[in-house]
């Protein structure tokens, strides 16, 4: 059934309300009354968003459940996703109506950023368990309901950090704990630039598209190629550029070897002035101080990847290599 957008955001509204006012694995601590199942059982799964990551981790997730339903707003993506898992799930353009069924157990969540948190809240206040991608959340308010709401709910979030799974990653952090550097100085994370682009042209909405639907609680803006599937990432409506792209991973890393919760933010770039462009900042760089001194600092230019610097040592580690000079 179409949702008229006003209806729509009324819904998200009061679902974001009732979480408002009443880490990297979330769950609750009170049991969620949802039936018990057998450990033989083979866990339904919903996937939401199905563009490219929402398709990469649903195959990983399938050979522990089956998937039984698909939700995209875009037909043919829905359609696409729907042969590459044996004609056999059920599809829905609004996510919601996967969320009603009781045969999904789990969600996949692989929507653009500005959705993560609506659906993770919707998907644990209907009983299901959930694997988002990264980031979780576009604000820090947005994080402590849905950590409320695992507590109230009893549902276990898993956000999609892999990274911290690489052996290399996991050696750099045990060597930086074990003080193999010597007193932790500063680490830096080079995330690559965000990208320039626009103005962009206003086009038709295509057919196979619910635009509405996509947009969700963002501005109701004309429909613009670029806005839309991959290249979203580059609006501040949508998303946080390369910060919330790729440096989600890396300074979560980062963040992971410090061991403590930062005390001061200083960050900086110059916001694109394009009409109906790109409008994440170019030329970013940000401080991050920690109660022991320890500076976190994040920037574009550099190779892409994580340093530790100590008093003894250094260690530069990425998906491809760990090298350095530890003591």
């Amino acid at each position: 059934m179409p949702v008229h957008r006003r209806r729509f955001l009324a819904l998200s509204a009061g679902s974001l309300a009732a979480g408002l006012f009443g880490p990297h694995v979330v769950s609750g601590d009170t049991a969620s009354g949802a039936p018990v199942r057998s450990e033989n059982d083979r866990p339904g799964i919903g996937a939401i968003g199905m563009r490219y990551q929402g398709t990469v981790i649903t195959l990983k997730a399938q050979a522990h459940g089956d998937v039984v339903a698909i939700a995209d707003v875009d037909r043919h993506v829905r359609e696409q996703a729907r042969a590459s898992f044996g004609s056999t799930p059920k599809i829905f353009e609004d996510y919601r109506a996967l969320l009603d069924r009781k045969d999904v157990d789990v969600v996949m969540i692989g929507a653009p950023d500005h959705w993560h948190a609506k659906m993770v809240i919707d998907a644990c206040r209907a009983g299901k368990d959930v694997y988002v991608e990264k980031p979780l959340t576009l604000t820090v308010d947005e994080g402590k309901v849905i950590r409320r709401v695992a507590q109230e709910t009893g549902r276990v979030i898993q956000v999609g950090s892999w990274q911290r799974s690489d052996a290399r990653y996991r050696l750099a952090v045990e060597m930086v704990r074990a003080g193999r550097l010597g007193r932790l100085v500063r680490v830096t994370c080079a995330t690559g630039p965000n990208p320039s682009g626009g103005p962009f042209p206003v086009r038709p909405v295509p057919g196979h598209l619910n635009w509405d639907l996509w947009l969700g609680q963002a501005p109701k803006v004309p429909y613009v190629e670029q806005r839309c599937h991959y290249t979203f990432r580059w609006w501040y409506e949508y998303a946080g550029g390369k910060i919330t792209d790729w440096g989600a991973h890396d300074i979560d890393i980062a963040q992971w070897a410090i061991g403590e919760l930062p005390m001061e933010v200083d960050a900086r770039g110059k916001l694109p002035e394009i009409p109906n462009g790109y409008n994440v900042p170019l030329g970013f760089r940000g401080v991050v101080r920690y109660p022991s001194g320890v500076e976190l600092v994040v920037k574009e230019e550099g190779r892409t990847g994580v340093l530790f610097e100590g008093t003894e040592g250094r260690m530069f580690v990425n998906r491809g290599t760990i090298a350095g000079a530890p003591v």
